[in-house]
């Protein structure tokens, strides 16, 4: 088992000899404040740390060489038990500094003590010889820390070192920065375990330097805000309003000049163009009145034509009507049937003849019979045939009183009815005149109709628009051509712009870097140096500087280690009077190659650095105004050239954007003209109509006229009818009821005799049928006599009828054909008149029209040239001339690409509205630049101008603007910017990366303490220990923390070359970067210390159970129980902590033990002592305490008691040992 068995003590501190304080085992010293328990305390974490400077020395005390090491013969000699005995080391002090010396042998008294004097050897050079003397081997001197504690934990060591060691670990760093905590530290909280896990994990605990950041980050906020400002979303909009209104105040301007110029044309063009419109007025008024009694003598020449026709066509009609009503009434006396009645008189003549002789013949053998009744029935015919003949003469009498009543009736209703005729047949030859020439107007219109619909009207106008726009094609090539070679222009200037620019710059680009890159390394250098030099004075080599001149030569060569085992020194013992001895020796220092830097080296080395620093300060300086130099002279040879190609781009594209405007607006004018002949076309269709339809309506009344003059006709025929019809009936009814008169008396006179005769028929049937007669055939033969006797009465009764209608019939019946010929052709006469003069006088109409357009045209047009040159002759009272009246002088020849489509008059207004949209455009553009520029203060980051007094100051603000936005300057601060800021995201990163790089070895090393405290026994009332890391509160290392993460997450976003500003597809990633920035820094200036370190990485809590009663995680555990249960408790994670480490430092070798020092153990109950001592020793550790009292001493292996003695001398008194005195 390797352990430090004892520690001796050789005029060291106050403490002038001890050699029996033995280490193997649990030890106690016992004594009250300022005897010296600290001071042993102390010797014994000197062993395991080896760091003079982490002892818990206060600073207003001696340093522990000084304290510890007063004299030249004072020492600690530290034995160590091994498995293969025991081992010292020397630890002394040489040349202002502790170095050691590890010996094979157990601490012997008289290697280090002159057994005659009982004094310590002075020098490590007679214990060496001691040691010589004694055949004991033992190491070279071992002057520095690292190699000590290296050997002793044995990290790396040579074989013949290896005996040495304590253990073989690599990592055995935590071993002696816990034990060193453990003692230095007294409270049990948080932030006592949190600063003994820091330190055991790491020697030099790490920290972030938040003054670096501070100064770097000083001017955040201006360029941020200075570039927030300018990317904002209203910014952007006032920047691109500034652009587009300076924009548009150029075309604005542009196209003033270019309206001018038009006007100026267009005024020429009304001058030219006057006369021409002056003779084509006169010359359409001339063929006006020509066209228009040429059109009066056509319809008058018709008309008298038509007159005559419709004169013809009624007389015509009146026959026509005539023999039409004629056939009806015989139609309706159905006289065919009479007539062909009629044409068998002679027929039923010989019929009856025959019957009348078959009746003689059958009656002749009976001649008396039939004689006799003959001669009777003879007598009755003869006297009713005197009756017959007198009532048919009285009859013939009255129908020839009644026909002649009648003929005269008639004649007088004829008269009548053709007066009636005549009468109104004039009225209607009154109005056949207006109403042939309604009808001739009537077809007129349809016909102008039929060629209105067939008419294109507007040709001219739209022919010039299809002309114009179909021109249209080669100006817009033409002019894209002139764009695109400027652009091409524009192109090679840039790149001979950068070409010359990169060619001049890139020289100096690289001595930029390489200077910067020299001034970065340099800086630190000096400031090293700076502070070097400052501090010197405290050291040996001040010192040496202020009371040995020359020493560089001599004893400099010799202070380093190494010189001592140098051969060929040739050293010799120096009389008194060499100078150049060192301690009395002198040595050939010849074969010794080494300089050694003297102050004076150091402080010209300072100072050149510095002149360097300053040469090249300058030569930065002077290389950058070179720099904005070579770029103001390359933008003022190219920027001219660039905006005379873009001022021609400009000028074309505001070409380019009129022609469209003018295209699209003829475009429009032509869909326009279009809708304008249609509806030319539909208004004059439907003025046709109107006056069609005026022409119907007065037709209509004309016809009306006709209509209810036939109506008055009809009526007053069918009165004349009536009273015709009444006097027909009455005299009908008179001749009928004479008639009836006359008829009945021969009725009566016919029945007697009729009677009288079937008497004698009787009766002579009788005789004949009594003679043998055929009576039968007699009686058939009478019948038949009697029908025949009827029908010739019918024929008789119809014979004047027939007559009148043979009259009738060749008068009038027989000439209706030819009447209707001679009608329809007529008709078809008056038609075709009344056609051609329709045509003629649409045609004609048609070329009046025209020429009344041509006509209004002409006015129109005089009157607007008129208007336009009295319009032009005013334009010097406009503010728009002045600046352009050199336009409008005589000798300008002003010529434009684009047909000029608008008037004098328009183009004043527009000019008008142009100067006032440019005034307004002025004083938007005034209040835009102001506003932008109230977002910046007059030392901002981008050197705009923030004052203005005149308007060009104005424009030339925003052509600048428009030059920074179009060189995209801003990507250029944003780089600059973004480059720097990138660059301390990065730092920051690395360093709360370096800040936080044992967090992962603190969560381990707390996992395996709970760990180790869940299979332990624990001591006393303790039940369960835990403890758990939580995420810190500093504000300042939790924005760190959130700088790391973001970095980690959007490296890439954050290198050199992207925006951190902004980012169309990152946008909130900037943001969330300038936001953790902006924490930073307020977290940092309101931060009241300049370093944040490891220890403020995390928060540790910890948890115990202790007769059940659970803490849960606090920060302290000074409440838990009693003050001996915290001691007790901070004993055991000190000792569990000490044992984690102990067990990851050596994997291979276990068999060591350690010690640990903790004051407070002497506090507890015995049983707890007993408890916490067994606890550390199962874990080969082994407990120091130091206290006042002798409480529990009895549990310890070893106890001392120290006191101070003569000469404040501590003296060390040995109460409990196993060791023999």
């Amino acid at each position: 088992m390797r352990n430090l068995n004892r520690i001796i003590f050789i005029n060291s501190a106050n403490i002038p000899y001890a050699d029996d304080i033995y280490l193997d085992g649990n030890v106690h010293f016992i004594g009250t404040q300022g005897v010296g328990k600290s001071t042993v305390l102390r010797a014994i974490l000197f062993f395991y740390n080896a760091d003079t400077q982490k002892l818990g020395i206060p600073v207003e005390k001696q340093s522990y060489t000084e304290y510890y090491f007063p004299y030249s013969n004072s020492y600690i000699i530290y034995e160590v038990t091994t498995e293969n005995g025991e081992f010292c080391i020397l630890s002394f002090k040489s040349m202002n500094r502790v170095n050691y010396r590890f010996i094979n042998s157990p601490y012997r008294k008289e290697l280090f003590i002159d057994p005659e004097t009982l004094t310590a050897y002075t020098g490590t050079d007679r214990i060496r010889m001691q040691l010589d003397q004694a055949g004991i081997d033992y190491s070279r001197i071992i002057s520095t820390f690292d190699e000590y504690r290296n050997i002793l934990y044995g990290n790396g060591v040579s074989a013949d070192m290896q005996k040495y060691s304590l253990m073989e670990s690599k990592q055995y760093q935590n071993i002696p920065r816990t034990i060193q905590n453990v003692l230095l530290n007294s409270k049990l909280d948080a932030e006592f375990i949190k600063k003994t896990i820091i330190s055991s994990i790491n020697e030099e605990e790490t920290g972030v330097d938040l003054n670096s950041y501070k100064e770097h980050l000083k001017n955040f906020e201006t360029r941020l805000h200075d570039i927030e400002e300018y990317q904002k979303r209203e910014t952007q909009k006032q920047v691109k309003e500034i652009t587009s209104l300076s924009v548009q105040v150029s075309r604005q301007q542009t196209s003033i000049v270019q309206g001018c110029r038009e006007l100026a044309v267009a005024h020429r063009e009304a001058v030219e163009a006057l006369p021409a419109w002056q003779k084509k007025e006169k010359d359409a008024e001339a063929e006006r009145g020509k066209q228009l009694a040429e059109k009066q003598y056509m319809q008058d020449q018709s008309q008298q034509q038509c007159n005559q026709l419709q004169e013809k066509l009624a007389v015509l009609n009146n026959e026509l009507q005539k023999a039409q009503k004629k056939e009806k009434e015989y139609n309706n006396l159905n006289i065919e049937e009479i007539i062909e009645r009629s044409a068998k008189k002679e027929e039923w003549t010989n019929k009856r003849n025959g019957l009348q002789e078959e009746q003689r013949i059958l009656t002749s053998q009976y001649t008396e019979i039939s004689t006799k009744y003959k001669s009777l029935i003879q007598a009755l015919n003869e006297q009713w045939n005197a009756i017959h003949e007198a009532k048919l003469k009285q009859a013939e009498e009255l129908s020839n009183a009644y026909n002649e009543r009648l003929e005269d009736a008639r004649r007088m209703h004829e008269s009548a009815t053709d007066a009636l005729y005549a009468e109104y047949e004039l009225l209607s030859q009154q109005l056949h005149p207006e109403l042939n020439e309604k009808q001739t107007a009537i077809m007129a219109i349809d016909y102008q109709m039929q060629l209105c619909r067939k008419e294109s009207f507007y040709e001219k106008e739209q022919d010039e628009l299809k002309h114009r726009i179909q021109s249209y094609t080669g100006i817009h090539e033409s002019k894209k051509n002139r764009i695109k070679n400027s652009q091409l222009s524009i192109q090679e200037l840039t790149l001979n712009w950068q070409s010359e620019e990169r060619n001049g710059l890139t020289e100096k680009e690289e001595e930029l870097i390489r200077l910067k890159a020299e001034q970065e390394l340099l800086k630190p250098r000096v400031e090293e140096l700076d502070a070097f030099l400052q501090n010197s004075r405290d050291t040996l080599q001040g010192w040496l500087k202020d009371n040995k001149p020359g020493w560089e030569d001599n004893i400099g060569k010799l202070c380093d280690e190494t010189i001592l085992w140098q051969t060929g020194l040739n050293p010799t013992v120096a009389n008194s009077f060499d100078n150049a001895s060192f301690y009395g020796i002198s040595i050939n220092l010849n074969n010794i190659e080494r300089h050694i830097k003297s102050i004076n080296d150091y402080q010209k080395e300072k100072e050149d650095g510095e002149k360097r620093l300053e040469e090249i300060a300058a030569r930065i300086t002077q290389l950058q105004a070179e720099k904005e130099t070579l770029t103001q002279q390359l933008k003022q040879k190219y920027q001219p050239r660039i905006k005379e190609q873009k001022d021609i781009i400009a000028l074309q594209e505001y070409e380019l954007e009129k022609l469209e405007k003018q295209y699209q607006t003829d475009m429009l004018d032509l869909e326009e003209w279009k809708k304008k002949a249609n509806a030319e076309r539909q208004q004059k269709l439907h003025g046709l109509e109107a006056q069609q339809h005026t022409l119907r309506s007065e037709l209509k009344k004309v016809e009306e006229k006709l209509k209810n003059l036939n109506g008055e006709k009809t009526e007053k025929l069918n009165k004349l009818k009536g009273e015709w019809k009444d006097r027909q009936q009455q005299m009908a009814a008179e001749k009928e009821q004479q008639a009836e008169t006359i008829r009945k008396e021969e009725q009566e006179e016919q029945k007697r005799i009729a009677a009288d005769k079937d008497n004698y028929e009787r009766e002579m049937q009788k005789e004949l049928h009594s003679q043998g007669a055929d009576t039968e055939r007699l009686q058939e033969i009478a019948g038949q006599l009697m029908q025949i006797n009827e029908e010739l009465k019918f024929i008789d009764k119809n014979a004047t009828l027939i007559i009148e209608y043979q009259k009738d019939k060749r008068d009038l019946i027989d000439q209706l054909p030819e009447w209707k010929r001679e009608h329809d052709a007529l008709k078809k006469q008056l038609d075709t008149e009344k056609e051609r003069l329709r045509k003629e006088v649409s045609v004609l109409q048609e070329k009046i029209n025209e020429t009344n357009k041509t006509l209004s045209e002409a006015e129109n047009k005089l009157r607007s040239l008129t208007a336009n040159m009295e319009a032009f002759d005013k334009i010097p009272a406009y503010d728009w001339y002045k600046p352009h009246q050199d336009i409008f002088g005589p000798e300008a020849h002003i010529t434009t690409d684009v047909a000029i489509e608008k008037d004098c008059i328009e183009l004043i207004d527009e000019l008008g509205r142009m100067q006032n949209q440019y005034l307004q455009l002025q004083g938007r553009l005034r209040k835009e630049v102001n506003l932008f520029t109230g977002h910046f203060g007059e030392d901002n980051t981008f050197k705009f101008r923030t004052k203005f007094n005149e308007d060009w100051e104005y424009v030339r603000f925003a052509e600048e603007l428009n030059d920074f936005v179009e060189e995209k300057r801003i990507n250029e601060f944003v780089s600059r910017i973004n480059n720097e800021h990138s660059d301390i995201f990065k730092r920051i990163s690395m360093d709360t990366s370096m800040l936080t790089a044992s967090e992962s070895d603190i969560h381990d090393l707390i996992s395996r303490v709970n760990k180790g405290f869940q299979t332990c026994n624990f001591v006393g009332v303790i039940q369960c220990i835990e403890m758990k890391v939580e995420e810190s509160s500093n504000r300042v290392m939790n924005s760190l923390r959130a700088i790391q993460k973001y970095y980690s997450e959007h490296a890439y976003d954050l290198t050199p070359g992207t925006n951190l500003f902004s980012s169309e597809n990152e946008q909130l990633v900037k943001q969330e970067a300038i936001s953790l920035l902006r924490d930073f820094i307020k977290e940092i200036h309101a931060y009241r210390y300049d370093t944040i370190r490891l220890y403020d990485s995390f928060e540790l809590r910890f948890r115990v159970i202790e007769n059940n009663n659970d803490t849960g995680f606090v920060e302290k555990l000074s409440n838990v129980g009693s003050e001996g249960t915290d001691i007790l408790v901070k004993a055991m994670i000190n000792i569990m902590l000490l044992n984690v480490f102990k067990e990851s430092a050596s994997q291979k070798f276990q068999d060591f033990k350690l010690h640990c020092m903790m004051d407070e153990i002497g506090k507890l109950h015995p049983n707890n002592v007993n408890g916490i001592l067994k606890f550390a020793n199962d874990r080969n550790i082994i407990l120091i305490n130091g206290s006042p009292t002798e409480l529990n001493r009895d549990a310890y292996k070893h106890v001392y008691l120290l006191t101070k003695g003569a000469q404040s001398k501590t003296r060390i008194a040995r109460l409990i040992s196993d060791k023999a005195l």
